[in-house]
């Protein structure tokens, strides 16, 4: 659906990189009937099935349809054509609604309200489609479906957030198919749910059964209410950016990260055909400067990603873009810059003095109308193999306490949570609490932890989460009453941990005193779907719960609030009053010593 969308601006100008749509009327799309309109904003409720309200406006995309009727002419097609392409949206479905994005109108990305769904099929969001033959028996005739690896899908009611990365099927001179359709990749809310899929032919319900090298986006408007904002495309028909014109420069020893090289000696120097870290004769104790040309074909946006153990810069026209940093040989990093059509010089330098880091040198750019594009050659990264990880699964109910470095918004300064404990469960359903707030920071479902930043080598401690994250917060659940402003650390709060007790099935409920008030913190997994929170106080007086902080909070149904954009809701069971503040607050008052709510992302 969202897909065509991003057709919509395309066709009038073609638009090199990835930008936003503007969703501002329905011009560049083909539409046979009224079920489709632009609004201002969507609301579903998760208890009212295939309902969606609106209010006026621009920037989404609405189907409002009946369920029952079927046929093409719902059907929603972009104008423009495409053929390898990566795609972006955000979506949104009413309860037990039912959609999918066709690539070139023939391979079917599935949109279907999974929540709750443990174990996904191929017709779960984020499935690929199966194919269907109608002379095979009954039972066989489809065939080649595809499950997503998890169930990221969020609840109906909520924004899902979808990256698809689509090549397109290859023909010769005759026309003769000589490579298959793929999807490169497929994200869900954050998680890799396929990767490298190729596809035999065209999934079920396509608007032809011949492949071809391009095709309309098609969204299937005839089995519910569905809405789509934030549509991305970036086409890649373009030729990639070169490199040409390379010379280096060497030098021997054990140097700092920033030595002044005009003063040292130059060992080795030249022209090379070749990008690699073979310039250099060691694999160790060594400095290279590589120089060369970068030819630019359209102007636009460009991100360079490097791969180089030790220290390490790079610069374009003379622009530090990446700064001089320490990296492991495993480690890419990237940068963007706006180019100018045509040629541009870029400096690679790269500092080794760690004998354990083994050599190595990658080089990549993407551009307007082009994908990732290797320059070095392949021997100069056959070294640089990562470590195998170190996963943490939760067949059974798992508890690991682990730092845990967090940061709600990616210009956030990195915090580090030093009494952290990550709950996984069989339900693929996991959390973070911070011991020390009495916070549920952050909350994911997929897989659970990566302990390798804590168990390989030596170890930093921390963990990372597995899966699609929904992040929170790390400050103080509760408060006197009254508090103007929100405290930001346990100063003044008698704030003091009792730890966890574990039930008989290893599920703990935290203690800890706060203001000489005991609390006790039970969370559990409720029918798959969300995390129910049950908060004891010993004596509630004046205190009072921040259960959700955010850009906004709005009022969805009765005991059912919106947060960030409608990123996750908090559904409210148990409270005497509830208060949004400030539009960014929602405050609850205990009612019979107890809070009780619901937390669905």
């Amino acid at each position: 659906m969202k897909k065509i969308i991003l057709v919509l601006v395309l066709s009038q100008n073609i638009i090199f990189g990835q930008s936003p749509i503007p969703l501002n009327d329905l011009s560049e799309f083909v539409i046979k009937s009224s079920n489709w309109k632009i609004v201002g904003d969507v609301y579903a409720d998760i208890d009212k099935k295939n309902t969606m309200s609106f209010s006026p406006g621009k920037s989404i995309l609405l189907c409002e349809h009946e369920q029952g009727k079927y046929g093409m002419d719902y059907e929603l097609f972009t104008k423009l054509e495409h053929g390898d392409v990566d795609l972006e949206f955000d979506f949104m479905l009413a309860k037990g609604s039912n959609s999918g994005v066709y690539l070139q109108g023939r391979y079917e990305i599935q949109l279907f309200d999974s929540w709750g769904v443990k174990t996904p099929k191929y017709n779960d969001c984020g499935g690929i489609y199966e194919r269907w033959n109608d002379s095979k028996p009954e039972g066989q005739k489809g065939y080649e479906g595809y499950a997503p690896r998890a169930n990221t899908y969020k609840a109906p009611g909520l924004w899902n957030n979808m990256k698809i990365s689509f090549q397109a099927p290859k023909f010769d001179a005759s026309g003769a198919k000589i490579s298959n359709a793929k999807i490169i990749y497929i994200k869900l809310n954050g998680l890799i749910i396929h990767e490298n899929v190729e596809m035999s032919g065209v999934t079920r319900g396509s608007i032809s059964q011949e492949e071809a090298k391009s095709g309309p986006i098609r969204i299937q408007g005839d089995h519910g209410s569905v809405a789509f904002k934030n549509i991305i495309i970036n086409k890649f028909d373009k030729v990639a950016g070169k490199v040409s014109n390379l010379s280096y420069k060497v030098y021997y020893g054990s140097f700092m990260h920033d030595a002044d090289l005009s003063k040292l000696k130059i060992d080795e120097s030249g022209k090379t055909d070749d990008l690699t870290w073979e310039v250099t004769k060691n694999q160790n104790d060594y400095v290279f400067v590589i120089n060369g040309k970068y030819t630019a074909p359209f102007s636009g946006k460009y991100t360079f990603y490097t791969q180089l153990g030790g220290n390490s810069t790079l610069k374009i026209d003379g622009k530090e873009i990446l700064g001089n940093n320490w990296t492991v040989a495993s480690q890419q990093r990237n940068a963007s810059i706006d180019l100018t059509a045509g040629e541009h010089t870029f400096e690679i330098f790269n500092n080794k003095r760690d004998g354990w880091i083994k050599p190595t040198l990658g080089f990549w750019s993407e551009g307007p109308g082009f994908r990732s594009t290797p320059h070095h050659v392949v021997g100069s990264m056959i070294a640089s193999k990562p470590s195998d990880p170190i996963i943490i699964l939760a067949d059974n109910n798992t508890n690991l306490r682990s730092f845990i470095d967090f940061k709600k918004n990616p210009e956030d300064k990195n915090f580090r949570i030093v009494h952290a404990i990550s709950v996984g469960s069989p339900e693929n359903m996991h959390y973070t609490y911070d011991l020390d707030k009495g916070a549920i920071v952050q909350a994911w479902k997929g897989k659970f932890l990566d302990a390798t930043p804590m168990w390989e080598d030596r170890g930093d401690g921390s963990s990372k989460p597995l899966g699609s994250l929904t992040k929170f917060n790390h400050s103080l659940l509760l408060s006197k009453n009254g508090t103007p402003t929100w405290p930001s650390d346990t100063v003044g709060s008698g704030f003091r941990p009792l730890g966890y007790d574990l039930d008989e099935n290893d599920l703990p409920t935290f203690k800890y005193l706060l203001k000489g008030t005991k609390v006790e913190d039970k969370i559990r997994i409720a029918d798959n779907k969300m995390l129910s929170r049950e908060i004891s106080i010993s004596n509630p007086e004046n205190l009072i719960a921040r259960v959700a902080e955010g850009e906004n909070i709005e009022k969805v149904a009765d005991g059912l609030y919106a947060v960030d954009n409608k990123s996750y809701f908090i559904k409210i069971e148990n409270a005497s009053e509830v208060n949004i503040r400030g539009g960014k607050e929602l405050v609850v008052s205990p009612k019979d010593s107890k809070i009780i709510y619901s937390i669905i992302f």
